[in-house]
């Protein structure tokens, strides 16, 4: 009997797991952090915490190419408003190529904008603003329609004396484990019914 007790406790701690919910947290204010918190434990994805390197008989020559991390961190460095507006086009992109039920595991909690537009020129600067109200404001709504977006608080100006534009960014979002097994699940049954259809019609 004691096994069956054994069963049911691994089947409802494995029921629990799954219906705690993933928290997430990516900010930007010049610098990049990516946080997550599962089961109320921080696990920080970037940056990522510095390796400690072994002493070896032969050191390695080190690769002077940077890292996905690295390169990501120099764009926002360099540009953040171009940056962001990239992260947003290929979230959008992502977006509408996933499935919608994967999608809406998937809840962000608050999305906190903020862009000045700058280019030292008032011409430039208010060009460059047309352009950025342009890709911001469709990508964002393509966004919405694949995720939900529980508040957004969106500041994008121009700036007529700054010499640089600035972008800073908060995301708060959280992600159901059992809602994205469920379809993952539903995912593959799908697939697994087609492949059967057609084998069918191929007989």
């Amino acid at each position: 009997m004691w096994v069956v007790y054994s069963l049911l406790a691994l089947l409802g701690l494995i029921l629990l797991l799954l219906l705690v919910p993933v928290y997430g947290r990516a900010v930007y204010d010049g610098e990049l952090r990516v946080k997550i918190w599962v089961l109320g434990i921080p696990v920080t994805l970037f940056p990522a915490p510095p390796r400690e390197e072994k002493p070896t008989k032969t050191a390695k020559k080190k690769s002077n190419k940077p890292s996905k991390a690295e390169e990501l961190k120099e764009l926002l460095r360099q540009d953040g408003v171009a940056g962001t507006l990239d992260f947003l086009r290929r979230l959008a992109t992502l977006a509408g190529k996933a499935a919608g039920r994967l999608l809406r595991a998937v809840a962000v909690d608050k999305l906190s904008l903020s862009l000045l537009i700058a280019t030292g020129d008032p011409a430039d600067t208010a060009q460059r603003y047309g352009q950025v109200c342009g890709v911001l404001y469709p990508s964002l709504a393509a966004v919405e329609r694949m995720i939900r977006v529980r508040r957004r608080a969106l500041r994008v100006e121009p700036n007529f004396l700054l010499e640089e534009s600035r972008a800073a960014f908060d995301v708060k979002w959280h992600l159901s484990v059992i809602r994205l097994l469920a379809a993952g699940i539903a995912l593959l049954f799908g697939l697994l019914m087609l492949k059967e259809t057609n084998a069918k019609e191929v007989v």
